[in-house]
This record gives C-alpha cells, sequence and structure tokens, in this order.
C-alpha cells in the first residue's frame, strides 16, 4: 500500500492503527467496520487487524503449551491463506500475521513460508502507520524462533544479533511487547551457547543482554499487573535477567575484565530481585531458586572482595559497600524463605568479613540451633529436610566460627570457641548415627573439623587462669592437631597451629621439623609455577609469612642464629624483587588513601589486609633483634629508621593518628600524683580491675619521669629540647652539653627517608648486611640534620611545610607536607578563613576549616578477607605504632642512648593519649577502656600499662629507683596482669626489702646499685600471720622487740612482691615468663623457702634452654590460626 486514504478513511484507518498499535482490541472491530466502509481498498489490512484482535482474545495456553488445539486459529489459517493469494490492497500485514497463527500451531516451516515472500515489504515502509513497524519486529520474532525450532542455530543466532543491533524501541504497546520477546528469546538463546564459554560467544550474548538492558533503560516496562497475560512465546523477564546475571558471573569467575562491569551486576542485581515474589514463606516450603540466588551473589562477592579488584574497580563506595549490598540482598533473601540454613550461613560470613563480628555470631547462633534440630530430626526420621545444609558444610561453618572467635576474638571469645568446638564434637558424633541417611564427610572436613578443635583448645589454654587445666588442654589440642594430619595432604593451617603449639610447649625440635615440611610441600615446582601464572595475589607466599617467622624464632630457640637470620629473609625473598611486595619506585606512600598513588603501580601490601602487613612488620622487627644480637645494640639502632619507615609503607602516614594539637593545659595539671608509694593496699594491687587517671595526674608523671639528666627541664628531657609537637632530633650530651661518643639523631615522629631507595629494603635487610654497609648512607638526608634550636611549634610546622613544598623532595615527602592541601569536595557550611578571628597566639596563621572527608578503608586481602570496623582498624594501628615505638626506645636503652629512648616512648605516650581522648564518648567506662574486645590490638589501659613500664625501664637505667617505681606503680594500675610492670615492681620491692634502697625516698642523692642479689638473712621478725590469732593473746606477754615501722614496711614489700609474681606465673601470660620465674625464685629465697626457689631457679632454666630472641605470640596477631 503506497498511499493512503483521505478524509473520512484516513481518519477511521489512523484511529485503528492507534488502537492496533495500543491493544485495545474491543475497539478494532467497530474501526475495521469504518474503515472498510470508507475505504474499501484497505480490506486487507482490516483482515489482518479483526485477525489480530481475535488471536488476542483466544484464551491463554500455559506458557509452556502451544496452541494447535484451538479451532479458531484453523478458521484464522483459512480466510489469511485466501487473504493473501489476493493481490488487492495490502499483503504484509496479512502474511505476518499468517505466520504468527503458525507459530502459535507450532508450525514453523509454514511460518517461514508465509514471511518468505517480500514483494511489497519495501512499500509499507513509506506510510506513517505505526502497525507496520509492529509487523517489522513480529516478523524478524517469528523467523528467528522458527529457525531455531527448526534446528539451524547459526541462522538463529544470525537473526538475534542483528535483532540485537537494532531494536526499535517502545514507541507503543504492543512494540515494546514484540520487542521485548525478541530480545528476551535472543538473550537466553545466546546464553544457552555460553555453555561452552569461548571468547566469542561471551562477547556475542553480552551483545545481547547489553540490548536488553538498554532497552529497559530507555522504555521502563509497565505495572507488573499491567499488560498481555502470558503466552508461550514470552519468557519470563526473571529468567532473562538471571540469565544476564549468570553470564556476568561467567566472565566474572574467568577473569575478563571489562570497563562497568560492577554496573551491569549490580543493576542485573536489582532488577532480578525487584521480580522475585515476596510472599511470605511457609514452613513446608522450600524456595530453592532463592537459595541459588544467593549462592551466586555470595560467590560472585568472594571475587570482587579478593586481591584482584580495587576499591577503585568497583566504583563507589569500594569493598565496604559490596559487602553491604550482599547483606541487603540475604536479609531481603531471608524474608522470602523459612529457617533457610544457607541463608544464615552466609549472614555469618559476610558480617564476619565486614568486621561486624557480633552480627556474625547472632547469624551462627541461630545457624547452629537450626542445623542442630534438623539433625536431630533426621536422626529420629531418618530422612534428611530439602534445603539443609550438608554436614560437610555446617561443619566447615563451626569451623570458620572457631577461626573467628580464636583470631579476632578476646576472652569472652576465647569461651565461646570452646563451645563451638563442643557443638563440632556433637555434629561428628551425630553424624555417626545418620550414616544410613546421609552422605560421608570429606577427608579434608575432618582435618578441619580436628584442626578447630585443637585450636580451641590451644588458644583456650593461652588465656585461662587455672593452671592445672592448661597441661591437659595443652595435651588435648596437640592430640587433635596431630589428628588433623593424618587426613590428606599436608596443610598450612594445621601445620602452622601444630607447630606454634609445640614451640610453646618447649619442643623446637618438632616444631621445626613440622614448618620444615609444611614449606617444602607448598613449595613443589607445579605450585610455585601456578602461582606465578594464576595472578592469585601470591596467596599460598602471604600464608607462608608467619611459618618463615615462627621457623626463625625456632632457630634462635636453638641459638642458630644466622640461618635465624636467613630465614626472616627468605619471608621477603618469596615475593620476588622489592617491587613486586612494595610497588615502582614512584610509589611512595599515598596518605589520604593508603593506596598507591595515581600513575604508579600498586604492591602487594596494598592488597593485604591488616594481619597480613602485621605480620611483615613483626619479621622484620625480629630481624633487628638478631642484628642486636649478633653485631650489638648500636647496629640495630643504626637500621631502627627502617621499622617506621615499613610501618608507614604498610599502615599509612602515622602523624595522621595524631591530633592537631594537644589537650589544653588546666590549672591543676602540675598537681603531683599520690599514687606511687612505696606501701599500697594490697587489694588494690592485684585487683583484676583497671585504674583510671585523670589528664591532670600524667601530664605530671610524663614530665617528671624523664626529667632525669641534671641540669635539664622535665619539658625538655620528655621532648628532646624543642617544643611539643616539633619532630625531635635527640642528640646525648654530658653535663657539660657537648655530644657524646655514642651520638645518635633521628627524628622520632614518621617521616620517610629522603634517599630513593629506603623504603624498598624495608623487607630485604640481608643477614650478611654489615652495621658499615648500613651507615653508608648520603649525610645529607633530611632524617640526619643537626637539631635545630626550639621554636613555637605552629611556626615550625608551617617552615617545614614550606620548605618542603618548595625543594626538589621525593614524592613521599611532598604528599606527607601537603596533607591537609589535598583537593577534596566544596562543604556548604564552609567560612572564609577571613571572615574568621585568628585563635589566640596565632595571630599569624588564620584557622581554616578540615574539610577532608573519611578516607576509605584499606582494600582486603586474599580470599575472604575480614575488613576490621573503623574503630577496630584504628585500634590496631595504633597497637602496632605504640609496639614499633617501644621497641626502638628498647633498642636505645640497650644501646645506652637514653635521650632518644625517652623521647621514642613519648612519641608512643602521644599516639596512647591521642587514642584514649578519640575513644571516650558518653557511653564510655572503665570496663570498655579495659577490655579489648573485637580486633586485633590492645585495649587502651593495656597501651597504657606499656608506656609505663618502659618509663620504669627508663628510669631504671637512669637509676633512678623512686621514679621507677611510681612508673611500675601506674603500669600495674592500668592493667594489673602486666608481666613487665609486675617484674619491674617485684624487683625494686624486694631490693627494698634487701635494704638495696630506703623505704622513703631521701632528699639527698641517693646511689642506687643495680647488682646481683645479696645471700638470703634470716626474717627480721618472727610474728604471726595478720589473720592468726596467737592461743595466748587474751593474756598479757612480753615482746623482746617491736618491729619499726621501717621493718614493716620492708616486709610488706617483699610480701606483695611474692603475690604480684605468684599471680602472675599462674596466668596465661606469665606461666612461661623466665623473668618472673627467676623473680619469684628470688622471693622465695628471700623468704627463706629454699626449696621453693630451687623449684622456680629449674622451672627458669627449662624455660630458658627452648626460649626464642623474641615471644612466641609475636609470629602473628591471629593466634594459632592463619
Amino acid at each position: 500500500m503506497s498511499t493512503l486514504p483521505g478524509g473520512k478513511g484516513a481518519r477511521y484507518l489512523a484511529q485503528l492503527d492507534q488502537a492496533l498499535c495500543n491493544g485495545r482490541w474491543a475497539e478494532v472491530e467497530e474501526l475495521a467496520r469504518k474503515t472498510d466502509k470508507h475505504a474499501p481498498e484497505l480490506r486487507n489490512f482490516t483482515l489482518a487487524a479483526r485477525s489480530e484482535a481475535q488471536i488476542a482474545r483466544i484464551p491463554r495456553s500455559a506458557p509452556s503449551t502451544p496452541s494447535a488445539s484451538q479451532p479458531e486459529l484453523g478458521e484464522l489459517v483459512t480466510k489469511l491463506t485466501a487473504a493473501t493469494a489476493s493481490s488487492v490492497g495490502d499483503g504484509y500485514a496479512v502474511r505476518v500475521c499468517l505466520a504468527h497463527v503458525y507459530l502459535l500451531r507450532s508450525e514453523h516451516s509454514s511460518a517461514l513460508e508465509a514471511l518468505s515472500s517480500d514483494a511489497d515489504n519495501g512499500e509499507h515502509g513509506k506510510d506513517a502507520l505505526g502497525w507496520r513497524e509492529v509487523c517489522d519486529v513480529k516478523a524478524a520474532f517469528i523467523k528467528a524462533v522458527s529457525v531455531e525450532e527448526l534446528g539451524n542455530e547459526d541462522e538463529a543466532q544470525r537473526q538475534y544479533l542483528q535483532a540485537a543491533a537494532k531494536t526499535p524501541g517502545s514507541r507503543s504497546t504492543e512494540l515494546r511487547t514484540w520487542t521485548e520477546r525478541l530480545l528476551a528469546r535472543a538473550c537466553i538463546f545466546m546464553n544457552r551457547k555460553t555453555a561452552s564459554p569461548t571468547l566469542e560467544r561471551l562477547s556475542d550474548a553480552l551483545r545481547c543482554f547489553h540490548a536488553w538492558s538498554d532497552f529497559w533503560q530507555r522504555s521502563p516496562p509497565p505495572s507488573t499487573n499491567s499488560g498481555p497475560s502470558p503466552s508461550h512465546l514470552d519468557v519470563p523477564r526473571r529468567h532473562v535477567w538471571k540469565a544476564y546475571y549468570d553470564l556476568l558471573s561467567t566472565i566474572l569467575r574467568r577473569g575478563i575484565a571489562r570497563p562497568g562491569q560492577r554496573a551491569d551486576m549490580k543493576r542485573a542485581e536489582t532488577m532480578y530481585e525487584s521480580l522475585q515474589e515476596s510472599q511470605f514463606p511457609k514452613a513446608s516450603q522450600h524456595n530453592s531458586e532463592i537459595e541459588q540466588w544467593v549462592e551466586q551473589v555470595v560467590a560472585n562477592w568472594e571475587i570482587l572482595a579478593g586481591p584482584l579488584w580495587t576499591d577503585h574497580d568497583l566504583g563507589e563506595g569500594g569493598k565496604e559497600s559490596l559487602g553491604r549490598g550482599v547483606l541487603d540482598i540475604l536479609y531481603r533473601a531471608a524474608t522470602k524463605t523459612f529457617h533457610s540454613t544457607p541463608i544464615l550461613r552466609h549472614l555469618f560470613t559476610v558480617h564476619a568479613a565486614l568486621g561486624e563480628f557480633d552480627l556474625a555470631l547472632h547469624a551462627f547462633n541461630s545457624y547452629v540451633e537450626i542445623v542442630s534440630k534438623g539433625n536431630a530430626r533426621a536422626v529420629k526420621t531418618g530422612k534428611r529436610e530439602a534445603g539443609f545444609d550438608s554436614d560437610d558444610v555446617a561443619i566447615l561453618t563451626a569451623v570458620d566460627a572457631v577461626n573467628v572467635l580464636c583470631r579476632y576474638g578476646d576472652f569472652e571469645q576465647a569461651e565461646k570457641a570452646l563451645e563451638v568446638r563442643k557443638t563440632i564434637q556433637s555434629w561428628l558424633q551425630m553424624h555417626e548415627k545418620q550414616v544410613a541417611t546421609a552422605a560421608a564427610l570429606q577427608p579434608s572436613t575432618f582435618a578441619s573439623a580436628h584442626r578447630a578443635i585443637g585450636i580451641s583448645q590451644a588458644h583456650w589454654s593461652r588465656l585461662t587462669f587455672e593452671t592445672d587445666v592448661r597441661p591437659t588442654l595443652g595435651a588435648d589440642a596437640l592430640s587433635s592437631l596431630q589428628r588433623a594430619q593424618q587426613y590428606g595432604e599436608v596443610s598450612l593451617e594445621t601445620s602452622y597451629a601444630l607447630a606454634l603449639l609445640l614451640a610453646e610447649s618447649r619442643d623446637v625440635s618438632a616444631a621445626t621439623d613440622v614448618i620444615r615440611k609444611a614449606i617444602a610441600a607448598s613449595q613443589t615446582p607445579e605450585d610455585s609455577e601456578d602461582a606465578e601464572n594464576a595472578g592469585d595475589g601470591f596467596r599460598q607466599e602471604r600464608k607462608l609469612v608467619p611459618l618463615w617467622h615462627l621457623l626463625a624464632l625456632c632457630l634462635t630457640a636453638k641459638d642458630d642464629y644466622e640461618q635465624a637470620g636467613k630465614m626472616c629473609g627468605a619471608a621477603f625473598e618469596q615475593f620476588g624483587d622489592a617491587e613486586a611486595l612494595y610497588g615502582d619506585s614512584n610509589n611512595r606512600l599515598s596518605v589520604e588513601s593508603e593506596q598507591p598513588s595515581m600513575g604508579s603501580a600498586g604492591g602487594l601490601v596494598d592488597q593485604m589486609d591488616a594481619f597480613e602487613k602485621e605480620g611483615l612488620l613483626q619479621i622484620k622487627m625480629t630481624q633487628v633483634a638478631l642484628l642486636e644480637l649478633t653485631e650489638g645494640a648500636e647496629a640495630a639502632v643504626g637500621v631502627s629508621h627502617e621499622l617506621p619507615a615499613l610501618y608507614a609503607r604498610l599502615f599509612g602516614n602515622p602523624e595522621r593518628l595524631k591530633p592537631a594539637t594537644g589537650p589544653p593545659q588546666t590549672a591543676t595539671s602540675a598537681v603531683p600524683s599520690k599514687a606511687g608509694g612505696t606501701l599500697r593496699s594490697l587489694a588494690g594491687s592485684i585487683r583484676p580491675g583497671s585504674k583510671r587517671h585523670s589528664q591532670e595526674k600524667t601530664n605530671y608523671k610524663h614530665s617528671s619521669l624523664v626529667s632525669l639528666p641534671e641540669g635539664r627541664t622535665p619539658g625538655q628531657a620528655a621532648r628532646g629540647g624543642t617544643a611539643n609537637g616539633v619532630p625531635i632530633a635527640i642528640t646525648v650530651t654530658n653535663e657539660e652539653g657537648v655530644a657524646t661518643e655514642k651520638s645518635h639523631h633521628h627524628k622520632l615522629p614518621f617521616k620517610l627517608r629522603g634517599h630513593h631507595g629506603d623504603w624498598r629494603e624495608h623487607g630485604n635487610l640481608k643477614w650478611s648486611r654489615s652495621v658499615e654497609s648500613i651507615r653508608e648512607e648520603p649525610v645529607s638526608t633530611p632524617e640526619m640534620k643537626p637539631p635545630v634550636p626550639a621554636k613555637d611549634p605552629e611556626k615550625v610546622t608551617t617552615e617545614q611545610n614550606d620548605s618542603r613544598a618548595a625543594a626538589a623532595q621525593p614524592a613521599v615527602d611532598q604528599n606527607l607536607a601537603r596533607e591537609d592541601e589535598k583537593p577534596l569536595m566544596e562543604v556548604r557550611h564552609n567560612a572564609s578563613p577571613e571572615a574568621l578571628p585568628a585563635p589566640a597566639g596565632h595571630s599569624d596563621r588564620p584557622p581554616r576549616q578540615d574539610t577532608r572527608l573519611p578516607t576509605q578503608h584499606p582494600g582486603s586481602a586474599a580470599g575472604r578477607a575480614v575488613r576490621l570496623a573503623l574503630a577496630q582498624d584504628r585500634k590496631h594501628k595504633v597497637s602496632l605504632v605504640v609496639e614499633v615505638w617501644l621497641f626502638i626506645a628498647g633498642l636505645y636503652l640497650r644501646a645506652d642512648l637514653l635521650d632518644d629512648a625517652s623521647g621514642a616512648i613519648q612519641e608512643a605516650h602521644k599516639f596512647v593519649d591521642m587514642f584514649e581522648v578519640e575513644s571516650t564518648g558518653e557511653n564510655t567506662n572503665a570496663r570498655r577502656l579495659f577490655q579489648e574486645g573485637w580486633g586485633s590490638g590492645k585495649s587502651i589501659d593495656h597501651l597504657w600499662a606499656d608506656v609505663w613500664a618502659a618509663k620504669g625501664e627508663l628510669a631504671t637505667a637512669m637509676e633512678q629507683p623512686w621514679l621507677a617505681l611510681e612508673a611500675y606503680e601506674e603500669s600495674v594500675a592500668y592493667f594489673p596482669d602486666h608481666a613487665n610492670g609486675i617484674i619491674g615492681l617485684s624487683n625494686i620491692l624486694l631490693d627494698i626489702y634487701e635494704e638495696k634502697l630506703p623505704v622513703e625516698e631521701p632528699h639527698e642523692p641517693f646511689r642506687w646499685s643495680r647488682n646481683p642479689p645479696i645471700p638470703p638473712q634470716p626474717p627480721l621478725i618472727s610474728l604471726p600471720p595478720p589473720t592468726m590469732k596467737s592461743p595466748n593473746a587474751d593474756a598479757p606477754k612480753q615482746r623482746k622487740h617491736d618491729p619499726t615501722p621501717t621493718e614493716v614496711n620492708r616486709l610488706a614489700a617483699r610480701d606483695r612482691a611474692y603475690m604480684l609474681l605468684n599471680t602472675l606465673t599462674r596466668l596465661g601470660g606469665g606461666w612461661d615468663s623466665s623473668e618472673a620465674w627467676f623473680t619469684l625464685a628470688r622471693a622465695h629465697e628471700l623468704s627463706g623457702q629454699i626449696d621453693k626457689a630451687k623449684k622456680a631457679l629449674w622451672w627458669v632454666v627449662e624455660l630458658e634452654e627452648n626460649k626464642p630472641i623474641r615471644p612466641w605470640g609475636e609470629v602473628g596477631p591471629g593466634s594459632f590460626t592463619l
């Protein structure tokens, strides 16, 4: 039909065309009659219109059942066939309608034959009828479906790809319906072709699904209740979106990266979820579709949260937002199922991975309850319920729970791990009763179960207060771990736990053998080749780092220090060169994001989680300790700057952890403390609580403790002669102010070395590297500048920033200098600096509002890594930086660089003080400050105890016993079970008893001699214990002499030291401390208990015989887990 009628015929034709396009079938008959009356030449078109309306009125069959049995279709075939034989009028619409009828009758050859004649197919494009456009899409759909049903897949693929290349859109209801049908069939067909995926097939399928997604974005679908009822021609929309998600999942698993991949997956997730049925589930129903969908979502999340994907690749929110989205999907899925064990299991997994351990345990407790009841029903009925997790999956979930509790929990979680151990044992026993109904457990499941049982027992043996139970727990744990090793191949997790337990049990030789076998088994040529080619982020090598470290400590226990140093180096060398581990030379440190700077390749450390980074830092500290042992303390001090630099590369610039300004000084801040006397309440000394101190008290003690050299003020001693907040350059001087022979210059706040290659040598300190080669560094580096006179802190900081910005410094120094100059998004409440008054005392520096946004959490490591919550991560970082500073302070002390040691301790104090101020709030109490809680790192009270114990050691080295006593008192007051604090305090108390120290601090200068203890003396006075009553107490009696107050104080000092040490040696943190037992032997000896003293000394000999250079617990922060 090349021309359209005019007048009323044109008007009725247009109305008929609109009715057809919009599916208003009730109006078609009347409009077709009027069109026939005023435009009889269009009788073929009106016949096709009436036929379409009749087809629409035929009752729909089930979506999977063809309509060949409908008698009305036979009548339509006769009419339409006769009309196609006529040459009068438009035959295209008739042939398309006839092909539609054949398709409904499943006569695909006839449908293709009806569409084979294209005589006037090109003329209809000249008119303006919308129905002709619908007919084009219908014809394409019928051709593609018929060819597909006839088995010609190549032609069908060509038809579908051609349809995906040009989709007309949705200008009318029918056009949208047929376009959706065409694209849906194309997507499902192409998705089936990817069963054997190739790059070409995946690309073709992705092209069809992109057309489907773009079509939905251009033309949103009608509401769910509107539109035509489905027929066998329709593909359910949720099936198409599910197929799209399946395709994207296949591409993700094959490691094919492309732009917008995560956005496409998120859109497919959203659309598929919106099309799911959301009726409230019944207890007797099992929604397998939802559970399969959840399994796929979690599997994709594990890949996207792995090392191959960065926060930048995932878009806004990064991996944190990704995990939150998965949680939302899981909770919505829980409302569409009834007590689904897979969903509860995944809730536990994802919550734990996001650092929400309490919520993870809630999900796990529900999981255990449902699985236990289901297993009990299965034992009773002999039939397992549909949808229940298998015994393998349930036991492995409980194993994961034990690992989370022992790795990230504290004392309470260790007790919970013992309960989970009992659950695993009961499930193993219950499985034996279901042999007829349940599949046999995999050997790896048995191995994991026994490993988890052993880890829970070994972890609890570290923490328990019951000394009688500890040996039994250790023996049971050893038995469980050895049994776990009997199943299958060598497991790194089992080998690590077993070796660590053997080492702590002083069976170092057996521990060494276990580690060597595990490392050898993990380094076969096939495994190493796979690790290089698979691009898995050195997952195996990263697991081996704690084993290398443990092996090094075992060798130090055998006095093989040279081999121990090689083992430490091997832990870093297994990653190849330094560039693979730390990134290229341009990637110094990105202060704000803690990720590689833009334009530079990141290193492997940027993919590691916090615990793996700590493992690298701990092994580096062991390297320095070995260097100190073999070459002297001065040699170790010479490389100590590498520890802060490595920390900065792993965790970011620690200066960001400090507050911009210190807390305001109060009027009472200089009031002396009254808490440090010789005689304290005995109950108050050993109570299991935590003593809090005011800021005024601590300020005084911090300043008084370091004011030891003559001629220096407390403030100068604490700050190295500079004002607070300025980088410290410390030089050890004599009384005349001249630098001594042992001079050592360091800026104590963290700044990376100025020369080019220092930071890349953090983990590759070769054992053959001597002190001379280490010290061959440019003297003109920024870190080695001589001390400068004290200036105003704000001015000094400003001048340093300006000078660094102007000078040609390495990239890291520029980043650090411009930390607060980074461009950030504008905040509406920002005010102009000129509009605000200058703060008091800083008229030359107008205020600037800090508008920096919170930095995103660093990325996670390989596999199902855990991203600690913000507070947990901050506690972990502060604990580590404090440990680094106190470790450096110990190096300075042993090198007789006392001023440097004082400055390092002061740096640690600043971080703890900042962390306490930051962590305290309205709901903060002493319990919260004392308990460690979830995550890693120490509690605030524990950190304060570490700092005060270090100050006590410093005062002891400076032969200031009363300041040392005061510091140790503070340490024990903050953390009553602090080993170093108790040992240091007890030694001073025993010195008081031996009269090496007077009971009260003398006003005249006093020389404290730290000679070995003198032989025991007879008791000063024979008095019954205070709690005993003499039989003749009522009768008057004469005493030879009454004890003087000094004698009473000396006895009280000895008894208090004994009680502190006796308690410490019974605790999990002190039962294997040789220093504690040696001091306890001294207390026994001074009390006249020679036999007990001998037993304690023999135990000291046994402990020292296999004692490593650093405690076994420093191998890794995850207890017995990898």
